[in-house]
């Protein structure tokens, strides 16, 4: 492995692309656009401290699914997970099944960085004999599949439909509905974007491309209209507004309602976050900075549209692309598991992977002579 590589670069660039993303949307997760702006006097442009949340909002504890410190830099359960993805992938030394990713949750994940699907699906597994793609059966639809599907999309890296076939197998383990089909859309891009041929159209045309379930599926029509969205707009600002116009979902059912105060705004509705970074990504043509900035500032469930809008664009840009203040500050906030051996790891597992492709095929033309 070679960590001058373009390879490594666009490995490590995803996985601290996302972590990256999501520590930038955490401390305004759950606000209004508007609301945002008014608190910090415009967008969010650095990494910032939880501490700056008003008392009324969602505050950072240890341990929790959401951050568990309010340095700068903190993530939340949506790296959280994604680590355990990495983790998983390299255990394994590439590809991973359900079953395979399901006796890893039981042996390593920690039940207390759990949000409600994951908590539900992680009882499941460890107090039955439940197969593992059936845990999902069931939970509330929202982000948590696609949330953390960064490193499927790597380990994949310029095979979106296999990416997307992935996704969906792995994360029947958290969901059985769209919100499993979200995971396929995310996965798809992250893979494409690997592509050193891949350009901004071309990732966001694998990310349509392999939706699973296509027309059927509750993700089609606001993906198409994102990307609408996403051409019509000058920049993220004006791509905000008009989302919030148009393409806002809310979340809640027969539970408490949405409030209407003008600070808290949430909804973690998958076919309202996926496309939203997918269009954050296509709005700044895969800019890094301008891509988490604008996802981040989105508001809502933004820690995971900027996390996922983050992988997409830290594999198309590489790790070169992201600040290095924003990388270090980050480094500094998640000591455990180091991020950067973690990228290493990935990468390794991703060239033992091809090794073994390689042999199957020379597999398959010996044959042919």
């Amino acid at each position: 492995m070679n960590k001058n590589s373009v390879l490594f670069k666009k490995v490590y660039g995803c996985m601290m692309g996302g972590v990256i993303g999501d520590a930038f949307g955490g401390p305004v997760e759950g606000m209004d656009a508007g609301f945002i702006r008014k608190l910090h006097n415009g967008p969010v442009t650095d990494l910032i401290s939880y501490a700056t949340r008003p008392e009324d909002f969602f505050m950072p504890a240890a341990p929790s699914a959401y951050a568990w410190s309010d340095r700068p830099g903190t993530y939340t359960d949506d790296s959280y997970f994604a680590t355990v993805n990495a983790r998983c992938i390299i255990e394994h030394g590439g590809r991973i099944t359900c079953d395979e990713l399901g006796d890893f949750w039981v042996k390593n994940v920690d039940v207390d960085r759990c949000w409600y699907s994951s908590a539900s699906s992680y009882w499941r597994l460890v107090m039955t004999y439940m197969p593992a793609r059936q845990a999902g059966a069931g939970n509330i639809g929202e982000n948590s599949s696609a949330m953390c599907i960064g490193p499927v999309g790597i380990i994949n890296a310029c095979d979106p439909k296999q990416a997307s076939l992935d996704a969906y197998d792995l994360m029947s383990i958290i969901h059985h509905d769209h919100s499993r089909d979200a995971a396929g859309i995310i996965a798809a891009a992250v893979a494409e974007a690997m592509n050193p041929q891949a350009d901004a159209d071309s990732i966001v045309q694998a990310a349509l491309d392999h939706i699973p379930g296509g027309r059927c599926s509750k993700m089609y029509g606001p993906m198409h209209l994102a990307v609408k969205l996403a051409r019509e707009a000058k920049d993220t600002e004006e791509l905000t507004k008009l989302y919030y116009d148009q393409l806002l979902i809310d979340w809640c059912g027969r539970g408490k309602p949405i409030s209407e105060d003008g600070r808290h705004n949430d909804s973690c509705e998958a076919y309202e976050s996926i496309p939203c970074a997918v269009g954050m990504f296509l709005n700044t043509q895969g800019d890094y900075k301008k891509t988490v900035i604008g996802a981040a500032n989105f508001g809502r469930d933004c820690d995971t549209i900027a996390c996922m809008a983050g992988y997409i664009a830290g594999a198309y840009r590489g790790i070169d692309a992201i600040p290095e203040k924003w990388v270090s500050t980050c480094l500094e906030a998640n000591p455990d598991p180091d991020l950067e051996k973690l990228a290493e790891g990935m990468t390794e597992a991703l060239l033992g992977q091809t090794e073994k492709v390689k042999e199957r095929c020379g597999a398959i033309m010996e044959m042919d002579r």
